[in-house]
């Protein structure tokens, strides 16, 4: 037994047996969030017993539900004798796992990592193998579940040196619990690189591609761009620059870069879409401080028109649609240090993509645009201006970017199925 394991399950329990009375009284008497208290300690009590092979799937939120969809599609279509309980941890995880739902399929919310909670859960569950998404590494999850000789992999897995590096102030504890883990689906070599340099047994780790880019074949709908130009009243002649999933002190970056457009095409529309919308009045104040007139999104699909050259996105579930409409996209959280977006949304729809040095998160999307002669990564607020005009003065290179981006996505589809051989080769009686 690890010694760091006997502390993290002592102070874990305690804090859990601590807090616990006081979050049981506010349900009862708020009424609010009992379902998800009472699953999150473990309690399932409408849960449908298996009659098949199950799988529980593990989705922490929104962004690994959305990859789930692919693996958990194939996983249903090919094997009937197998059903899912897919778990979250968010609310809005929770509600995104219901609009899945299909026979042999259930939602739930997932156990804290509490070594009754967690018990309970997998008693109630009854899983024939636990598959995480992405990498989720909870103590007491997997070795309880281990313990039991239920297998365990990890899919679609990635880290970052980030993570790697905190993560190896516990090297002991973590490599005592990746031990304990089957398999794990990385996403990339580097990625396979990093959970072995923190304590995955190298035999067990495979290199299986990104289910994200099955994902993104799915997003590309070809009526798309026509329907949201009529809805922006945009012309064939408009030249668009999408600003997608910004962070703090970006916008300020991309309205500069965007006056500067206007110098040469005084026509050229801007779309900003925050990475989180609750962003908005800041970003609201920072165009009126520039004298640029805007709408917000909702406002323009409301009344289904626009009227400013300017659009804030305060929406949430619309940017990689509008991705569709760009001539050039810059992807934010890259020009300030917040690890960067994934440059492939915008890919798929085929446009040319800029990005900042601040890619740490999504180093290896960064790369597939690179190989492709697809994204382009720009230093500095000037960078950034510098490539928008080149793109706008030379629509042809701009096209011809965009296309090798797309192509470099569509390669690369496939991963889905893959993350399912491994989960099925755990399964033994198949």
């Amino acid at each position: 037994m690890n010694l760091l394991y006997v502390i993290y399950v002592c102070l874990s329990t305690l804090l859990i047996v601590s807090i616990l009375p006081f979050i049981i009284i506010c349900v009862f008497l708020t009424g609010r969030y009992k379902k998800l208290v009472f699953q999150r300690l473990g309690i399932y009590p409408k849960l449908v017993p298996s009659k098949k092979h199950r799988i529980w799937l593990h989705a922490v939120s929104v962004g690994e539900i959305n990859v789930a969809r692919s693996i958990i599609s194939i996983l249903l279509d090919t094997y009937p004798d197998i059903d899912i309980v897919l778990s979250t941890t968010t609310p809005r995880g929770y509600d995104l796992a219901e609009t899945l739902k299909r026979p042999r399929l259930q939602c739930v919310y997932s156990p804290i990592d509490f070594i009754v909670s967690v018990r309970l859960a997998l008693h109630a569950i009854q899983p024939d193998i636990l598959v995480l998404l992405e990498t989720e590494i909870w103590p007491n999850w997997i070795y309880i579940t281990k313990s039991l000789n239920i297998p365990i992999s990890i899919v679609n897995g990635r880290i970052s040196q980030k993570s790697v590096n905190g993560l190896q102030k516990f090297a002991s504890l973590v490599r005592f619990i990746l031990l304990k883990i089957d398999a794990f689906s990385m996403i990339s070599a580097d990625n396979a690189d990093r959970i072995c340099q923190i304590g995955a047994a190298p035999q067990k780790v495979h290199v299986s591609g990104n289910a994200k880019f099955d994902l993104l074949k799915q997003t590309y709908v070809p009526r798309l761009p026509a329907q949201l130009k009529q809805l922006l009243s945009i012309s064939a002649d408009n030249f668009v620059f999408v600003a997608g999933s910004t962070r703090t002190g970006e916008e300020e970056m991309v309205i500069e870069a965007y006056k500067a457009l206007c110098q040469k095409i005084p026509d050229a529309l801007c779309i900003i879409a925050p990475r989180h919308i609750e962003r908005c009045p800041s970003i609201e104040k920072a165009l009126k401080k520039s004298q640029l007139n805007y709408n917000l999104y909702s406002l323009c699909k409301n009344v289904k028109s626009r009227n400013a050259p300017v659009v804030l996105v305060d929406t949430i579930g619309d940017l990689a649609g509008l991705y569709s409409i760009a001539n050039v996209v810059f992807c934010g959280g890259s020009l300030v240090p917040q690890g960067g977006q994934n440059v492939l949304e915008p890919a798929v729809w085929g446009k040319p993509v800029l990005y900042g040095p601040y890619m740490d998160d999504f180093l290896w999307a960064r790369d597939v645009l690179e190989d492709a002669a697809g994204g382009i990564m720009v230093a500095h607020v000037d960078d950034l201006t510098k490539q928008i005009l080149e793109f706008a003065r030379h629509k042809d290179r701009a096209v011809k970017t965009g296309q090798q981006a797309r192509k470099a996505v569509l390669e690369l589809s496939g991963a889905a199925q893959k993350h399912v051989d491994i989960i099925i080769q755990q399964m033994t009686y198949f």
